[in-house]
This record gives C-alpha cells, sequence and structure tokens, in this order.
C-alpha cells in the first residue's frame, strides 16, 4: 500500500485506505486494527495523504511523503517525539524532519496530527 492509496477525512480520526468506488461515493476502511467501514460521500472533504503538503517558508511547499522519510531516516518506527511531548520539543524536532516550514503557517496542531499518522502509517506497516 502506498499513500496514495490512504486518505484523511474531515470531521473523523484516522487514516483510511479506499476500498470500492461507485460514481457518487467511495468505500473506506480504517488502517488500524478495527478495519471499520466507512461510505464516504460527496460531502465528505477528504484529503489524499500523497498530495498533503506542509507550507514551506520560501513558498516551495514541502511535501508530506518527504517529511515522512525524514521521519523514517531519522528515527524508524520508533518516534523520538510524539504527540504528547512539549510543544516547544515537538518544534525542534520539527526543524529537523522539515527544514525550511513556516514557522508562522504551521501551528503545533498540524505538526501534532503528522506525528500521529506517523504513528499510525507506521504501526499498520503502510510505510
Amino acid at each position: 500500500m502506498e499513500l496514495k492509496d490512504i486518505i484523511s477525512i474531515s470531521g473523523k480520526t484516522g487514516l483510511y485506505k479506499i476500498i470500492a468506488q461507485t460514481p457518487k461515493s467511495m468505500v473506506a476502511e480504517s488502517i488500524d486494527a478495527q478495519k471499520t467501514k466507512l461510505p464516504i460521500h460527496a460531502s465528505h472533504q477528504v484529503a489524499m495523504l500523497s498530495e498533503i503538503t506542509i507550507y514551506g517558508a520560501s513558498g516551495e511547499d514541502i511535501a508530506l511523503k518527504n517529511v515522512f522519510e525524514n521521519i523514517k531516516t531519522k528515527d524508524g518506527e520508533n518516534l523520538s517525539v510524539t504527540q504528547k511531548d512539549s510543544p516547544e520539543k515537538i518544534k525542534e524536532y520539527f526543524k529537523e524532519i522539515a527544514p525550511g516550514y513556516d514557522t508562522g503557517r504551521v501551528y503545533i496542531s498540524d505538526m501534532k496530527k503528522v506525528l500521529k499518522w506517523y504513528e499510525l502509517l507506521s504501526s499498520n506497516k503502510v510505510l
């Protein structure tokens, strides 16, 4: 499975993979152990992980895939920083894994979401 197969659904926790498509909707399944199936309609806001970027300070956005690769290179499967650490520690870590990110437009909540997604993808052997 690749990042192009993984989606985030606004208002829903976790990450999902698309398992079926119809002309007007999709069916997604959570990638966690529960494997919850969920119909996705046009009213849902869906983002494919392969298309998500992080604001760059120089105007060049940083692909989420590149950030995940940097995390994997730095820490492997076990993160040295988690979403529960202090904001200062998370920001310092983010400077290493996403060099050149825009400190004014990338919020701590965004950083925590990236860490949470990485943990979820890594623990379910998606990366």
